[in-house]
């Protein structure tokens, strides 16, 4: 019996540049038809999403809406397979998910939410109320996704791990020169070069490759091999962070300096009553506290030596008191900054410097604090949520511009490690960049980009001007988009491993209904460039890990693939013959409908009565090697067809402009419309009570 798939289409709510990639996912690697919810056709990613329904006829976008009851009926919320919802903030999404799973609890929902404690408990109540149904929820965040590649790439010499049920899957780079050792071949690297940025359109390392490959790999091509180790044990758990006093805090350094002196001389003086008094020493020490504290007992008919001791003795004791009266003030004085941010401490080095304490900056922060790593947090607005976290984590927090030479100074970016440059604006981290490089061009920097170009485009010339100083680009969204698109066909992803500029995903799949893997061998299920089984998981829970090439695949076993994103994106894909027709959600302030007469275009929603049209075959890469046509890359006689093609996003692009007042119009009669074909279905024949119209005249376009 093969494994039966949920029929319809896909519902996208959000505008920003992870809704764009999770787009992009969904109709170039899935074949999906989407629909696309968005808050503006100018704002954001407006622009960029309209044009999808443009280019393709399997793109629906339904702009200035919400997603509130109205808008998701016309999205055909009740016919659709999953939705995820992906605005960046957390009380629309949450009421968003339960109104959407109460139209249609049959529903997958993927929702994006930043306070974990609130996705945790939200998660539970949705699948508890979706339990008696085929419906499930995830609750996924796109910092916590993308921040363990940030952090491996912002440490030098730490491995990206990745846990997974029994044990952790660890990646390492190791020269041709060193011994292989165990593990499984991800990539190999090419020579750095400044002119040569590998991405998705034009590879320049050779990810998953063959056995032949590796064999023919040589020091003039490779640069180094990228490896997949599994460690059997289990994943250290976090140690219970217990709160500590702040020593440093109420004690400075001048402070604790002087009290080691005062406490050197009173030993001394102990040691010196001792020699000349000859009474025991506990005795002597008693004898110099006494006069040092001023509590009597003179030397009266003593010799001179013990008279001089006690006068000296006393005179340390005044010196004491201004000591004890500053040890107050100065404890005053922390207390009353510990509710405020700490300041660097002169003598840090060696630490890495966070710019931007957004929703990825504090996820950074933590899990770097969580590795004992020194960090300095830089942020220009004093009123950024993540200075909490910072304050709890006694994070040293610098309030300020990054390319202002004070805050350069006082962050001690002179003496740091590596500089991670996280704020939302792609600009404001070049520009971060570029200043701390001019200060120190050896400096290690890790740049958060959207764009594929730009991050290229900046990354040669980072490389042309400083080719000895390590530079990393990453995008949080292109880090974090196969995860949701991959929990919106059902599946989990564990990890995202950057490989420069590409990238590799590792992911859980079940066997069955998979021809690319069900009743094959291991080895036979291997497609280079695609994606390679490195475990298998029985169906009693035993875990093999790096299965011989001749072991056989079962329809119940649960595999861990390491696939690109092509690659997951074709293992994913459902199969055509189970798709039934949906018919297309009804017409809205949307772009891409077909029109009357008109022809349909590959992947477009089928006309009403018209059969249904198979999804168009993905396209191979331009310059992309043909699979083998060998017997184990055929299934009935037929070739495993090529790997989809991800188009790149550009954020910036000619599009032509939109007529917002046609679009609105054609808003107001849906709306109408909809409003009497319920009056209509409703049961008992009594019409519904006149509701107030959701788009009035008078009202202003939503922007």
């Amino acid at each position: 019996m093969t494994e039966a798939h949920p029929v319809g289409h896909m519902i996208v709510c959000g505008g920003d540049s992870l809704t764009h990639r999770l787009a992009l996912e969904l109709i170039h690697l899935y074949r999906e038809r989407v629909t696309l919810i968005i808050p503006s056709l100018e704002d954001g990613h407006g622009p960029q999403l309209a044009a999808l329904a443009r280019e393709d006829g399997s793109v629906t976008v339904i702009a200035g809406r919400g997603p509130d009851e109205t808008t998701l009926l016309a999205a055909g919320v009740e016919q659709a397979t999953a939705l995820a919802l992906t605005m960046d903030d957390d009380s629309a999404v949450t009421q968003a998910a339960l109104l959407a799973q109460g139209l249609n609890p049959r529903l997958r929902l993927v929702v994006r939410i930043f306070n974990s404690t609130l996705g945790q408990r939200l998660e539970n109540l949705l699948n508890l109320v979706a339990r008696d149904t085929s419906g499930s929820a995830t609750l996924l965040s796109a910092s916590d996704t993308a921040t363990p590649a940030l952090v491996s790439s912002a440490v030098p010499g730490r491995n990206q791990v990745i846990p997974i049920d029994s044990g952790t899957f660890s990646v390492v780079e190791q020269s041709l020169f060193e011994p292989p050792g165990p593990g499984i071949e991800l990539a190999l690297l090419a020579p750095r070069s400044d002119h040569a940025v590998g991405s998705g359109d034009a590879p320049l390392n050779t990810l998953l490759p063959s056995p032949a490959q590796v064999a023919a790999a040589d020091s003039f091509g490779t640069r180094a091999v990228l490896r997949l180790r599994h460690d059997p044990d289990e994943p250290e758990r976090p140690r219970s962070r217990i709160p500590r006093i702040p020593v440093g805090a109420l004690f400075s350094r001048r402070l604790r300096l002087a009290g080691l002196a005062v406490a050197t001389l009173i030993t001394m003086l102990s040691v010196a009553t001792w020699l000349v008094t000859r009474n025991s020493l506990p005795f002597s020490f008693y004898l110099v506290l006494m006069d040092v504290f001023g509590l009597g007992n003179p030397a009266v008919g003593a010799p001179l030596a013990r008279q001089v001791l006690q006068l000296t003795a006393a005179f340390t004791g005044m010196m004491i008191m201004p000591l004890v009266l500053a040890l107050v003030l100065e404890n005053l004085g922390a207390l009353n900054t510990a509710t405020t941010l700490n300041r660097p401490l002169r003598t840090v080095a060696d630490h890495i410097v966070v710019v931007g304490l957004g929703k990825v900056g504090t996820r950074v922060l933590e899990h770097l604090t969580d590795l004992r790593i020194p960090v300095v947090a830089v942020e220009r607005n004093p009123d950024a949520p993540g200075l909490a976290q910072a304050r709890d984590r006694r994070v040293p927090v610098v309030i300020g511009e990054i390319s202002d030479p004070a805050v350069h100074r006082a962050a001690r970016i002179a003496r740091c490690q590596t500089l991670m440059a996280l704020t939302s604006n792609d600009s404001v981290n070049l520009e971060a960049v570029l200043f701390a490089r001019e200060q120190r061009p050896d400096l290690r920097v890790v740049l958060r980009l959207f764009d594929d170009s730009y991050a290229s485009t900046v990354y040669r010339a980072l490389r042309a001007s400083y080719p000895q100083a390590p530079t990393r680009s990453r995008s949080v969204s292109y880090l974090a988009a196969p995860t949701f698109a991959a929990a919106m066909m059902g599946r989990q992803v564990l990890a995202a491993i950057p490989v420069e500029r590409q990238m590799l995903l590792v992911a859980t799949l079940t066997v069955r209904g998979r021809v690319a893997l069900t009743e094959l061998t291991v080895g036979e299920s291997f497609r280079p460039g695609g994606w390679r089984v490195v475990a298998i998981q029985a169906p009693d829970g035993r875990l093999d890990w790096n299965p011989a090439p001749e072991r056989l695949i079962e329809p119940d076993d649960r595999v861990i693939v390491v696939a690109t994103r092509e690659g997951l994106g074709l293992l994913l894909q459902r199969d055509a013959a189970r798709l039934a027709p949906v018919p297309a959600p009804a017409p809205f302030p949307f772009l891409g409908a077909p029109q009357p007469g008109a022809a349909p275009q590959p992947g477009a929603a089928p006309q009403p009565g018209a059969a249904p049209q198979p999804p168009a075959p993905p396209q191979p890469l331009p310059g992309a090697p043909e699979p083998p046509h060998s017997g184990r890359f055929r299934r009935g006689g037929l070739p495993v067809p090529p790997l989809p093609r991800l188009p790149r996003a550009q954020p910036d692009a000619p599009y032509p402009p939109i007529n917002e007042q046609e679009l609105h119009a054609d808003s107001r009669r849906v709306v109408a419309r909809q409003r009497r074909e319920r009056e209509e279905v409703r049961p008992g024949g009594q019409p519904e009570a006149p509701q107030s119209e959701a788009v009035p005249q008078s009202e202003e376009p939503t922007r």
